[in-house]
């Protein structure tokens, strides 16, 4: 006789292609995008549109008449090549920096962990409170035949310099969460 036991705990299989950082030297247009949620954030020293999309964010900063933007996207493929300055997969916990054109100073972590059902369904929930709680942006998608539900978050600070972006991605699918932390800098003059 063979028992067979299953863990209703376990964790799944990691989604294959993960999401990826792209940056962009331009601004990028919102027809490569389906846009869920966005929003604009201006100060004297720059601009900023935030975009919500399917499985990922789009940070567009601009300063100088200069323009980085910041992608996480679920596709590894650049939506688009032209002004692709960077592609960098956002696997375990990584951290990146540099100074784009314009002396835009642009920091990003970002740290993706694979958690088991129980701990996946409760983090939903407690990032979802928090969401809700503090009114972030905020989108959610359905699952799908191809694609699990996803939920993203985020929490966009600006101040008189800089603008702060802490991201959540979440994927029913793979019980993964994605999170990311990033700083646009310009400097005061």
């Amino acid at each position: 006789m063979v028992l067979i036991r299953t863990m209703a705990n376990r964790t799944k299989q990691r989604r294959s292609g993960g999401l990826t950082l792209l940056l962009y030297q331009r601004p990028l247009h919102p027809e490569l995008f389906k846009i869920l949620s966005s929003r604009q954030f201006g100060r004297k020293a720059y601009d900023a549109d935030v975009w919500l999309v399917e499985g990922g964010h789009v940070v567009a900063f601009s300063a100088n008449e200069n323009t980085l933007a910041e992608v996480i996207a679920i596709k590894s493929e650049p939506v688009t090549d032209r002004g692709l300055i960077q592609s960098i997969p956002c696997r375990g916990e990584r951290y990146h920096e540099m100074t784009a054109p314009g002396n835009i100073r642009y920091m990003i972590s970002t740290q993706e962990e694979q958690l088991t059902s129980t701990l996946y369904e409760a983090t939903k929930h407690e990032i979802l409170a928090y969401a809700q709680r503090r009114e972030l942006m905020l989108a959610q998608t359905s699952a799908t035949p191809d694609m699990g539900g996803i939920l993203s978050v985020l929490d966009v600070e600006c101040r008189s310099h800089e603008l702060l972006v802490q991201s959540f991605h979440l994927f029913d699918d793979s019980f993964l969460v994605v999170k990311t932390q990033g700083i646009f800098e310009v400097p005061k003059r």
